[in-house]
């Protein structure tokens, strides 16, 4: 994606020019420099408890390597873990299994290596979700507290003009 933007330059020379530049955004961004687990160890809502890489030994062949993460959540989203396993629960990937431990109030990510990149982008997608969440009610909370002092304010109008 290409845009051109205006710059506006005073020159001493000409009195007043536009000068008119290319501005190129990146649209590949590298989404795939980090792994599921980094991904989920540098998430400050998220406290990570293990992983773990399996192998299929009897089956040299299949070359497939399978990996699971291990984590709980913490800070803020601890408040909303019913949210975020409903989320779970709702749906995932066909190549991502996350299994949520309610004992525990935990959850066990498990994929195939190969799938990790489904796997990571899953997760982004369930934290966006959740955040979004978190900041909607946030403002909800917000919007009816300021309605509720609006209409104490007009009750209170109106009782001084009734007198």
């Amino acid at each position: 994606m290409t845009a051109t933007a205006s710059n506006y330059n005073t020159s001493s020379l000409n009195g007043n020019t536009f000068t008119f530049q290319s501005v190129i955004r990146n649209l590949n961004q590298d989404n795939g420099a980090i792994s599921a687990f980094e991904w989920l160890n540098e998430h400050e809502s998220v406290q990570v408890e293990g992983s773990a890489d399996f192998n299929f030994g009897n089956f040299p062949g299949s070359n497939k390597s399978f990996q699971a993460i291990y984590f709980s959540l913490k800070g803020d989203l601890v408040d909303h873990y019913a949210f975020f396993r409903g989320i779970v629960l709702a749906g995932q990937p066909k190549e991502v299994f996350l299994e949520n431990i309610h004992d525990k109030r935990s959850f066990t990510l498990k994929f195939y290596k190969r799938n990790e990149e489904v796997a990571k982008e899953y997760l982004e997608k369930i934290f966006k979700i959740v955040n979004q969440e978190i900041r909607f009610k946030q403002v909800l909370r917000k919007v009816l507290i300021n309605e509720k002092k609006h209409r104490l304010e007009e009750k209170l109008l109106f009782n001084e003009l009734s007198y």
